[in-house]
């Protein structure tokens, strides 16, 4: 029987390589990185946030670190009680993509708080806070300060849709990858049960990628009804609006359309004349570019578009990693169900994996490579200093994607040495499904990493200037079905705002929240919250000194007292030391290069070993030649 995968009957195995060394070629030129913002972060305020003035201004200033959506992006001026002032305006197309204006009246001495929430044009992410200032003569409690609201730990439903969508894109792009290049027809000279294998596996990956983005799409569409939800009333008005005013919606929609064209693409091909072979290169062809595009829009919807310099470079290596990373956990996967039930009049899962082993191999190296080397390179600019790695929420998520990553690919290393090389002549190349299985599981909470890291604001310090004071801070808790969330700004000693969100994890609610209030000093301080917007509510009170704080959000409900106990640290108004130097980039940058060139050497090595496997052809006359000296 003849082994297609043998990589002298396999040249195309040399443009991988190619392909390889080019792509390493340009990262390593487009190197190295710099760190920038991402999500619509606030980066300053006037009047700035904790500060006390003396004079009104008549418009107050909010300045975030990327563009912002007009249309879905409010302010309101709320007093020390949560009750809104009267006599605001709200003006953002005036004053550019990054700013929002909200006209202030004549204003009495007291406490007030803007409460904002915008939309982000880049990327879609919705980000909301206070920013907390008095009027009149009180002292202030500090310089000024940069801070915003919103939390780093992301919205456990809009990680699962993201990970969902990427689990499905990875199995369209994957199953894609598997028929076109790793299925495609063998060799007329093998085996008949192996081609007929080969044809079946191919038809089945077709089916489980048209599946994959057909799903995709009704994901994409829960998307929007949660985006919706969160613009404004929801309706169709304002998911019209949502689509055609903003960035998010016109990526929205070309997501959409090409993830149908890919499914209906891909049940098309399944049509046995529809294999990949030279005579029929416009199908797939088409395949190609949709997926080329499809990457790219998922990488303008990310943190890379909200990078100012570079960001041409920056949504390339995304769209690089995600394309990349698809081929190979897409590939993994797919591979492993079409192994787990051949056709029994078909060969066997050994002969069809010896088949197409080689490919595959070839497939799964080049995505784990420009997975690991885009990975770094992107590192580089969403985390700034090496202690963010382990201080914040996205770095530590990064962390725990670079472990699971080493994993999944020592599990591809044995599973390709268990068909190629020396162990496979000893194991017979008997492929092991429990290692492949093994491999796909870890590249499924691989890309539930993935979708955390999408929706967590990166580790960028550079965002904000470098104040070196305190800022807001966010807790957490539960009291049976109620969700509680607090959140103290600017949280030094003096007048503070806090915002409570509350609601019920059960649907229906048991009951209607009726009130919430904050008690500070073990309950000799009462702080009573207003409901702002559903299930939002804020108030202001006085925090006495630095140190260890404690207090209960009470919420009142049903006729029964919920009472949810926090604690959080409040700094000293002395600065807080200097930001760490040790910035990530550099090292990123210098590991991406040792990365390539170890790469390149493999490739090199491979491309001189399949050139001493080919046979070398002699001419019939140099033979006949050679015999008669032989006989003489």
């Amino acid at each position: 029987m003849s082994r297609s995968g043998d990589p002298a009957r396999w040249p195309a195995a040399r443009n991988w390589l190619r392909l390889l060394g080019a792509a390493a070629a340009l990262l390593f030129v487009l190197l190295p990185a710099r760190p920038a913002a991402a999500h619509a972060v606030l980066i300053e305020s006037q009047p700035a946030n904790g500060t006390t003035v003396t004079q009104v201004p008549r418009v107050a200033l909010l300045r975030f670190s990327e563009d912002i959506s007009p249309e879905f992006s409010t302010a309101s001026l709320l007093d020390s009680t949560g009750r809104t002032v009267e006599g605001t305006r709200i003006a953002t197309d005036r004053l550019g993509p990054r700013q929002l204006a909200l006209q202030l009246p004549t204003l009495a001495p007291g406490t007030y708080g803007i409460a904002w929430r915008v939309l982000a044009e880049d990327d879609g992410h919705t980000t909301g806070g206070v920013v907390v200032f008095t009027v009149g003569n009180r002292p202030p409690g500090g310089p000024a300060l940069q801070a915003f609201e919103s939390g780093d730990d992301p919205p456990p439903l809009d990680v699962v849709r993201r990970w969902l969508g990427l689990c499905l894109l990875a199995g369209l792009i994957g199953g894609l990858a598997v028929a076109g290049v790793v299925l495609r027809p063998v060799d007329t000279a093998a085996a008949e049960p192996v081609r007929v294998a080969v044809d079946q596996a191919r038809r089945r990956a077709l089916t489980l990628a048209a599946a994959a983005g057909g799903l995709a799409a009704v994901v994409g569409g829960a998307d929007l009804v949660v985006q919706t939800y969160r613009s404004g009333p929801l309706g169709l008005s304002t998911a019209v609006s949502l689509l055609s005013d903003t960035r998010w919606g016109h990526l929205w929609l070309a997501r959409e359309a090409i993830l149908l064209a890919l499914a209906a693409l891909a049940f098309a091909l399944r049509s046995p004349a529809r294999a990949p072979h030279t005579r029929n290169l416009g199908p797939w062809t088409a395949v190609g570019v949709l997926v080329s595009v499809a990457v790219t829009v998922e990488a303008l919807g990310g943190h890379a578009a909200s990078v100012g310099p570079a960001r041409t470079v920056a949504v390339a290596a995304v769209a690089v990693h995600a394309l990349t990373a698809c081929l190979w956990l897409g590939g993994v996967a797919t591979l492993a169900v079409v192994l787990a039930r051949p056709d029994r009049s078909a060969a066997g899962r050994g002969d069809l994996l010896r088949a197409v082993g080689y490919r595959f191999t070839v497939l799964a190296a080049v995505g784990v490579a420009l997975v690991v080397v885009t990975g770094l390179y992107s590192a580089g600019r969403e985390v700034e200093s090496v202690r963010a790695l382990v201080d914040t929420t996205y770095g530590r998520l990064l962390i725990a994607k670079g472990v699971l990553l080493s994993v999944a690919g020592g599990l591809g290393l044995v599973n390709a040495a268990r068909v190629q090389g020396r162990l496979a002549a000893r194991l017979a190349a008997r492929p092991s499904r429990r290692l492949l299985a093994a491999e796909a599981a870890a590249g499924v909470v691989l890309l539930l990493l993935a979708g955390a890291l999408v929706e967590t604001p990166p580790a960028r310090q550079s965002a904000a200037p470098d104040t070196g004071v305190p800022t807001a801070v966010t807790r957490n808790e539960s009291v049976g079905d109620v969700v509680v969330s607090l959140t103290v700004t600017p949280n030094r000693p003096g007048t503070n705002g806090f915002t409570v969100l509350a609601a019920s994890s059960r649907r229906p609610p048991p009951a209607e929240i009726e009130s919430v209030t904050v008690e500070l000093d073990g309950g000799s301080t009462a702080v009573p919250l207003r409901e702002i917007e559903p299930g939002r509510y804020f108030g202001t009170g006085d925090l006495s000194g630095p140190g260890v704080a404690r207090a209960t959000a009470v919420i009142h409900r049903g006729g029964a007292r919920l009472a949810v106990p926090l604690e959080w640290s409040v700094p000293p108004p002395a600065a807080s030391p200097p930001r760490s130097r040790d910035r990530l980039a550099p090292i990123a940058n210098a590991a991406a290069a040792v990365v390539i060139g170890v790469l390149a050497v493999l490739a090199g090595w491979r491309l001189t070993k399949v050139r001493r496997r080919r046979p070398v052809a002699v001419p019939a006359g140099e033979i006949e030649q050679r015999i008669r000296e032989d006989v003489r």
